[in-house]
């Protein structure tokens, strides 16, 4: 106010403000491009992790191998298992002491009962109806909705209903539980036992045993009730064997006023190496259910539910599609988020829904007209 005015001053103020002007509108484009290349380059990663997943869905098959079911017969070199008669007695008297039995049982009774059947005897002069009085003094009552039939899948089978608990496989009851893997033949001479091998030319011993486990896959189905499953191995072909002991002795000796539905349990695997036909619905699974409601029963059935599905994770944790199902989830739910995209969000959920479905097949179900759903 009316004094003098600096011009040179001035005019460094007003470069030197314009100069930072110029030095912030470069750092707006700077960040700017920096922010634009950033979302370009989170774009990418989404579209990458989408495609990701829908790879691993489109591409990635269930497989079941490696798990064998046994012969229900004799190796073709061995004889008699050594010390049968402790391993048989041991397993009944820890059989007996880890479940609550209605009656006490004589083990070396029952051993006397059960050998008698072969020792000192031709194998081709065995009757094997003599094990009709063991598989009766051996019984016990199964409970309902707890009966396992397996066919090739002896291995998994087993493994599973030890780690579920409260199922029963015929090995996991006691008259199966007493001789499951053990082989026994018999001779004319002394000791009366041949624990050199069980190869003889006429075959009989295959037979003997071939008898003696269709008597007691037949009791077995037999003392079954309520919802009883079947076990499949998807990665043989066929699954489901029409001479199989299930198909010739247990199916067809299923009781209709104790049992009200069968269902039928395909079992893949993590390794992709499956036959594709082999599943719910087509494949010789078709024909089970076809041979079920012939048998006049109501069934359903599953490809890899998911207790099945994570149990085979239990055995191979470092496969990669075990240890992304959960992973994979939480990664395309944040990239979703961080994109801000609601249409990506919408299809992450979508797919994590699918991930949490991943062991849970499309279920057939089919009730004969005679039976009440």
């Amino acid at each position: 106010c009316g004094g003098q005015i600096d011009d040179s001053s001035l005019i460094e103020r007003i470069i030197t403000v314009d100069e930072k002007e110029s030095q912030v509108e470069g750092l707006a484009l700077a960040n700017r491009d920096h922010i634009g290349n950033y979302l370009g380059r989170l774009l990418g990663l989404r579209m990458k992790i989408v495609a990701c997943i829908y790879l691993l869905f489109t591409l990635t098959t269930v497989g079941f191998a490696g798990y064998h079911g046994p012969f229900y017969g004799l190796s073709s070199d061995a004889g008699t298992t050594p010390s049968i008669d402790q391993i048989f007695i041991g397993r009944c008297a820890d059989y007996q002491a880890s479940h609550q039995m209605e009656h006490p049982i004589d083990c070396p009774e029952l051993w006397h009962v059960f050998s008698g059947v072969f020792v000192g005897l031709d194998p081709c002069k065995v009757q094997t109806d003599g094990y009709d009085k063991f598989i009766q003094k051996s019984s016990v009552p199964i409970p309902k909705d707890t009966s396992i039939f397996w066919s090739g899948t002896y291995d998994f089978t087993h493994s599973f209903v030890k780690t579920v608990g409260n199922l029963y496989t015929l090995e996991d009851v006691l008259p199966g539980y007493l001789v499951n893997s053990l082989n026994w033949c018999g001779q004319e001479k002394a000791p009366g036992i041949n624990y050199e091998t069980c190869v003889d030319p006429k075959g009989c011993n295959d037979k003997n045993s071939y008898d003696f486990w269709a008597k007691m896959s037949t009791w077995f189905a037999r003392s079954s009730s309520g919802t009883v499953q079947v076990f499949l191995n998807a990665g043989r072909d066929p699954a489901f064997a029409p001479d199989s002991f299930f198909a010739t002795f247990e199916l067809p000796n299923l009781q209709h006023d104790k049992v009200n539905k069968v269902e039928i349990v395909v079992v893949h695997g993590i390794d992709g190496k499956d036959n594709p036909n082999e599943k719910c619905g087509s494949g010789s699974i078709k024909q089970l259910q076809d041979l079920i409601e012939q048998h006049k029963f109501a069934w359903s059935c599953a490809d890899n539910p998911g207790a099945v599905y994570h149990h085979l994770c239990t055995s191979t944790p470092t496969n990669f599609q075990c240890r992304s199902i959960h992973g994979t989830a939480r990664i395309v739910l944040l990239a979703a988020l961080a994109s801000g995209g609601i249409l990506i969000f919408i299809l992450a959920g979508f797919i994590i829904a699918l991930i949490c479905e991943r062991g849970r097949a499309a279920k057939y179900v089919k009730m004969p007209e005679n039976v009440k759903a």
